[in-house]
C-alpha cells in the first residue's frame, strides 16, 4: 500500500495553488499499473527518519488517512516528506533532453509570455501567471516534463472552474484556457498560467502529437508586483 500511494503522490504531488480531486487521481492510477481502488485502502503510518520528528511523523498520519486531502492541500515538498519521494519527479536537468525537446516551452514570468517551439512552429503568446504576494507561479530557474495533460480539467479547489486544455507540470500547477482573456498580459491567478482558450488548445495539441516525454518546460524570470 506504501508503494502504491507513493506512486501516486510522486506523479500526482500539488502545491496549494491548484489541487486534483479524488477523481481525477484515481484516473491516473491506471497508467501506473495500479487499481484505482487501492488508493482507498489507508496503511500503516511508516516510521520516522529520526525518533522524535513529530513534524514528519504528523504528515505521515495526515497523509495515510486521507491521501486524496493531503494531495490536495500540501506543497510537493511536504507530499514528497511524507512519503519519503523526491518533489522533482518531473524536473529536468538534462541540458541536452532540453535541446533536444520535441516541444520547448519557456514562461516568461517577468514578459508574462510564454514562447513555444516545434518542428515549423515558433510562437510567442501571452499568459497570466500567479498574483503576487501569495499565489505567485513558483519553479523559476527550473525545466520540467508536463506531469499529465487533460483535455477538460475542472479545479477541485474553485467552485469546479473549468480548466480547458490543461498541461500540468511541477506538482500541480496547469498551463490552461481561460474565460479572463482581457488579464492575458498581467498576473492574475492563484498560481497557474492561464492562455487564451485558442492558444491552450494549440499548445495541448502539440504536446499530445509529440508526446509528453519529448516536451520541456523551462520558467524564467520573476513574476512583476502587481499594478496600484
Amino acid at each position: 500500500m506504501k508503494n502504491i500511494l507513493a506512486l501516486a503522490a510522486l506523479v500526482l504531488g500539488s502545491t496549494p495553488a491548484f489541487s486534483l480531486d479524488f477523481v481525477t487521481i484515481q484516473r491516473q492510477l491506471p497508467a501506473l499499473g495500479v487499481s484505482p481502488a487501492q488508493l482507498e485502502q489507508p496503511g500503516p503510518v511508516p516510521a520516522p527518519a529520526e525518533a522524535g520528528d513529530h513534524v514528519l511523523t504528523a504528515l505521515q498520519a495526515e497523509a495515510l488517512a486521507d491521501p486524496a486531502a493531503f494531495i490536495d492541500e500540501h506543497t510537493p515538498e511536504e507530499v514528497a516528506l511524507a512519503f519519503g519521494l523526491s518533489p522533482a519527479r518531473f524536473q529536468i536537468t538534462d541540458p541536452k533532453r532540453i535541446e533536444n525537446a520535441l516541444v520547448k516551452i519557456t514562461v516568461y514570468l517577468d514578459r508574462q509570455r510564454v514562447n513555444v517551439q516545434a518542428k515549423d512552429f515558433d510562437q510567442t503568446f501571452k499568459i497570466s501567471s500567479g498574483l503576487l504576494p501569495k499565489n505567485g507561479t513558483p519553479g523559476s530557474g527550473k525545466c520540467f516534463a508536463p506531469d499529465f495533460i487533460e483535455e477538460m480539467h475542472y479545479s477541485s479547489l474553485y467552485n469546479k472552474a473549468p480548466m480547458p486544455h490543461s498541461v500540468f507540470f511541477n506538482g500541480n500547477i496547469a498551463m490552461h484556457g481561460t474565460n479572463a482573456e482581457h488579464l492575458l498580459g498581467q498576473p492574475a491567478s492563484h498560481g497557474c498560467i492561464r492562455l487564451s482558450k485558442a492558444d491552450a488548445k494549440t499548445l495541448y495539441t502539440l504536446i499530445k502529437a509529440n508526446g509528453r516525454s519529448n516536451a520541456a518546460i523551462c520558467v524564467k524570470g520573476v513574476t512583476p508586483s502587481a499594478k496600484p
